[in-house]
């Protein structure tokens, strides 16, 4: 309850037990007999209508501001709330549980039969009813639901029951992203140390002559490196799912793409590829590492999938970061999905180059963790350029 509406009860309560007081007063010293008593009685109705009307007002307040407390609290919970009473009689119920279950906003009251179509829940509701928790499914408006039902108890007592209904869409489409994840890995894992291993085998048993051991030496040394990006972009990609790396500093992002330049001049050289930059200031609060990362592996993907004696142009302006190619451009059908965790346009090229799979959707991750929008403009054969729109 407000203090305003507190204070203004008790100065109307003050000044009722005043006007009482005062007819009292007047009864006893200047009214006469009989009507004496009839004042002092009036006096004592009129105490007791106030004291009535005093209580009455501030259990009012009361129950009116605890129960709003409640009521928002109720909608605070991730997820649905409907509480039933003793009567089986909907007590409340939150703004997303009267969405899921398709409630009218005068439900307050209703009976749980004419609340609850689904017989799945009303069963669920009479075994709580005697004491018995339960835990359900339930469908609504396209929707996997997830349902708890648990008796309130008070004081020993069942008093009521209580729904909690969980939205299991995005815990299912996480669990379906987990498993492919997992698959993926273990394949992408399973290609290098199969190459390793069988190659380490051949030089051991002597299998190999001695003119193949440098050969198989090299493709050795090849596949440990795949190996070893692999890992590292795995690693980063779990850091960067768990919300890793959260300090902030004054990043100018023309001097990351110098810094990127710099050490990927040697794999430039390597494709036969050029490195053209065209920068200005523009100063972002973020990582320096999750940004250098960003516009590595946007200029790394870029000559990786180039072709020999191309050009890669980076280009930073206040709010803008571009890396453009003239490489082998993307196919249409494949542009919704390169930033897909090992999605590869061309695996052949990828295996051939060394690429994990996860440059770009390291990239993604990054770019909306600070709120940059990608857009991509490909023709194939022609040559790539993804842009990144940074709020300022």
């Amino acid at each position: 309850m407000s203090k305003r509406f507190r204070s203004i009860t008790i100065i109307v309560f003050v000044i009722a037990c005043t006007l009482v007081a005062a007819m009292t007063a007047v009864a006893v010293l200047i009214v006469p007999m009989p009507w004496k008593l009839v004042a002092i009685g009036t006096a004592i109705a009129v105490g007791a209508g106030a004291l009535y009307v005093f209580t009455s007002a501030l259990m009012r307040g009361e129950k009116q501001y605890h129960g709003a407390d409640y009521a928002a609290m109720i909608d605070s919970i991730t997820g649905g709330v409907l509480v039933l009473d003793g009567n089986e009689r909907i007590y409340t119920v939150s703004e997303d549980a009267r969405n899921y279950l398709d409630l009218p906003e005068s439900a307050i009251g209703m009976a749980k039969t004419d609340a609850i179509k689904d017989p799945e829940l009303l069963r669920c509701i009479e075994r709580a009813a005697h004491g018995e928790s339960n835990l359900t499914e339930y469908t609504s408006h396209g929707v996997t639901l997830r349902v708890l039902v648990d008796p309130v108890i008070f004081s020993g007592q069942i008093v009521g029951t209580m729904l909690l209904l969980l939205d299991m869409g995005e815990q299912l489409t996480l669990q379906k992203l987990k498993r492919e994840f997992t698959a993926n890995v273990s394949h992408e894992l399973k290609t290098p140390l199969t190459s390793i291993s069988g190659y380490a085998e051949m030089i051991a048993t002597g299998l190999a002559s001695e003119k193949d051991v440098p050969e198989f030496a090299a493709r050795i040394q090849k596949e440990s490196k795949r190996l070893l990006a692999l890992i590292s972009d795995i690693i980063r990609l779990s850091s960067l799912d768990e919300g890793a790396e959260n300090e902030k500093e004054p990043v100018d992002m023309a001097e990351i793409a110098d810094e990127c330049r710099d050490v990927l001049l040697k794999s430039a050289e390597d494709h036969s590829v050029s490195l053209e930059l065209d920068t200005e200031s523009f100063v972002i609060e973020g990582s320096r590492g999750l940004l250098s990362e960003l516009v590595y592996n946007l200029m790394d993907n870029a000559i990786r999938y180039n072709e020999p004696g191309g050009s890669v142009f980076v280009t930073v302006r206040p709010g803008l970061v571009s890396v453009r190619d003239t490489g082998i451009g993307i196919p249409e059908e494949h542009r919704d999905h390169i930033f897909e965790r090992f999605y590869r346009v061309d695996k052949s090229r990828s295996k051939e180059t060394g690429g994990t799979g996860l440059g770009l959707a390291i990239v993604k991750h990054i770019a909306e963790k600070y709120g940059a929008n990608i857009t991509l403009e490909s023709e194939v054969g022609k040559g790539t350029e993804i842009k990144l729109a940074f709020k300022r």
